[in-house]
């Protein structure tokens, strides 16, 4: 491996997450694309209730995923409307860490049939947007964290 690609590397992961218009995008991206994905599991849910029965999603936990998914996809509007009013100085977070975080929720929903799970890790999204709308890097930190928790709380794929 060439040194222009390790520095590269190297500087992509020091970037501070949210800290540019542009990562903020980022962010509303990962969030809708987290609701495609919740989408696509409650639709798959919801076609296999007719062979499982009572261990199927039931029509409550299929509404509540539903109105989470239009929540992020609200939130990452907002985001996407106002990227540069929703900077934040100081996070230190890297970008890429970010992002992978958020890549492996999404795999993790679209793998796992657990709906209570879906729920949680959606929550823990719309904290987050919600801590980024609020420009606050202390809550944007403790919601990660707590992505990271419901993470570990699932079975590995």
């Amino acid at each position: 491996m060439d040194g222009s690609v390790g520095r590269s590397s190297d500087s992509e992961r020091r970037e501070a997450a949210l800290s540019s218009a542009m990562r903020v995008e980022q962010l509303a991206d990962s969030l809708s694309q987290a609701a495609v994905t919740l989408h696509g599991a409650v639709m798959r849910a919801i076609r296999k209730r007719a062979s499982q029965g009572e261990n199927a999603i039931s029509h409550s936990q299929a509404q509540a995923v539903f109105a989470l998914e239009v929540a992020l996809r609200q939130q990452a509007n907002q985001l996407y409307a106002d990227a540069a009013g929703h900077t934040v100085a100081g996070l230190e977070t890297a970008q890429r860490q970010l992002s992978g975080l958020l890549d492996t929720v999404r795999l993790r929903i679209a793998r796992n049939d657990d709906v209570r799970h879906w729920i949680s890790l959606a929550t823990s999204l719309l904290h987050l947007g919600s801590a980024v709308l609020a420009g606050n890097p202390e809550r944007i930190l403790g919601t990660l964290s707590k992505v990271r928790e419901r993470l570990q709380e699932m079975a590995p794929d």
